[in-house]
């Protein structure tokens, strides 16, 4: 007679029970993950991916997940600088005089020791505008020339819809972007090559700058993401891997963990190293005489804090105002000549900017038809869903 089968010790079906329930845990999270990212949460979406230890499982597109996630953290912890920049200019000159006197002293106490750890990069305060809307400007530049500049204004809260509209509309940038003769800047072609879902885009900007730039193209991919729900990511499971309660905690603002704010971030592309972000899209060739220039950053859209320098004399009500955080870094390819950074930092872009400003205005006063045109196009896809998400971002805190 055959033997009896063996049953299943109690341990080891608990051992599968377990390794079932962990699985299906996994599976929960990688498919949370995607809703997010599709529903433009992709810094929520990353952190939801970073919680799982074991890759094996994962797809493609949550290695997307985590390296556009990390993209935005990065711009995240970029405009976050502001938290301690405006305090931290206001006693430069102090600071300096501090340093030299410290260098002074170290040098010679320590005259036989050599420092091999560089000094890290400090923004500088170009200056504030002061009028409609209030903003200042800092920049820096890396041993590597790459020049980094840094923009912060609030507004109110009804001017957001307008202002994203000015910058989301690529096809209109000609319309508005300022011109120079002397030195010589100007936009000669801005263009939409797709649009990517209902925030994103690829556009391709040509520029003509004065010697020794000369003829630049940008080829740009922009994309948004919804950061205003903070902790949305934050799901707990019990031992059996049944899905409890869902935290979202809005009454905490948890700078490090982002929340509370809407992000565009603009990164440059290379149509021969960047294959998967184009998906098959056909770039047209350089012109001859241009070079393509690398650009990367992106704008911060946040309930303008209480105690930020910029905020005491702009219109609007208290609790809607918006802080705005433009920065961005671009490789020119050369080095820049510093008449050329003074006038790019001093004069272009802060003309630029109140510019971007003025014309949002024009918008919300129905000045400029092309703007209010595209706005009514696309308002239940995408103008309708971004004053939803306002709302939601004020009534935080």
């Amino acid at each position: 007679m055959d033997p009896s089968p063996s049953l299943p010790s109690p341990q080891a079906t608990n051992t599968n029970h377990d390794t079932h329930h962990t699985n299906n845990h996994c599976e929960e999270l990688l498919q949370q993950a995607k809703r997010l990212y599709k529903n433009d949460k992709i810094l929520s979406a990353r952190r939801l991916l970073l919680r799982i230890h074991d890759r094996a499982c994962f797809e493609p597109i949550h290695y997307r997940i985590l390296h556009e996630g990390l993209l935005f953290q990065q711009l995240l912890e970029e405009s976050n600088d502001h938290r301690h920049t405006n305090s931290n200019n206001k006693n430069d000159n102090n600071n300096k005089n501090d340093n030299n006197n410290n260098n002074n002293n170290n040098n010679n106490n320590n005259a036989n020791t050599t420092t091999t750890t560089p000094s890290k990069e400090e923004w500088i305060k170009q200056g504030e505008r002061h009028g409609r809307y209030n903003f200042c400007i800092y920049y820096k530049l890396s041993k590597d020339n790459h020049l980094t500049c840094r923009i912060e204004t609030p507004i109110e809260s009804e001017l957001l819809v307008p202002l994203l509209s000015v910058l989301n509309e690529s096809e209109l940038y000609q319309t508005w972007i300022p011109q120079y003769k002397v030195p010589k800047f100007e936009v000669v072609k801005s263009e939409k090559l797709r649009q990517i879902g209902r925030c994103g885009q690829i556009i391709l900007v040509e520029t003509d700058v004065q010697w020794p730039l000369g003829s630049r193209q940008l080829l740009l991919r922009a994309v948004a993401c919804d950061d205003i729900d903070i902790h949305l990511e934050s799901i707990e499971y019990s031992n059996d891997g049944e899905r409890l309660r869902g935290s979202c905690d809005h009454s905490t603002n948890d700078n490090k963990e982002g929340g509370g704010k809407i992000l565009v971030r603009i990164q440059s592309l290379d149509d021969e190293i960047d294959k998967e972000e184009l998906d098959g899209l056909d770039i047209p060739p350089t012109k001859k005489g241009y070079v393509r220039m690398e650009v990367q950053g992106g704008f911060v859209f946040e309930k303008c804090p209480a105690d930020h320098p910029m905020r005491e004399s702009t219109s609007g009500e208290d609790n809607d105002q918006v802080l705005v955080t433009f920065s961005f870094s671009v490789d020119p390819k050369l080095r820049i000549p510093q008449s050329l950074i003074n006038f790019f930092v001093r004069v272009a872009i802060g003309h630029l900017w109140g510019m971007f400003l003025r014309v949002a205005e024009d918008v919300k006063e129905g000045k400029r038809p092309a703007h209010s045109e595209a706005i009514a196009r696309k308002r239940e896809v995408l103008y309708d869903w971004v004053e939803e998400r306002a709302r939601v971002m004020l009534g935080r805190c």
